[in-house]
């Protein structure tokens, strides 16, 4: 998990996932890098964390996450 989190503070990703009750494959773009987020928000993430907020840059909205439902991801 540290890798993706290291990657959605950097910039814009590309995330692939699957609904945690339906199962159904979804696709969203997240952030959590600073410049990116609603300003005078500040996140902050444990690596034991077993859900993640992250900023959805196509919704501009907060969602969460659960870590185990990512099936890939990539920077953008």
């Amino acid at each position: 998990m540290s890798t993706f989190i290291s990657e959605v503070k950097q910039g814009a990703v590309d995330l692939k996932f699957s609904h945690i009750l339906t199962g159904i494959e979804l696709r969203k773009t997240v952030t959590l890098d600073p410049s990116l987020i609603p300003k005078g928000i500040a996140i902050n993430v444990n690596n034991g964390c077993t859900k993640v907020p992250l900023w959805d840059m196509d919704h501009n909205k907060w969602m969460d996450l659960e870590i185990s439902t990512i099936i890939s991801y990539r920077r953008i």
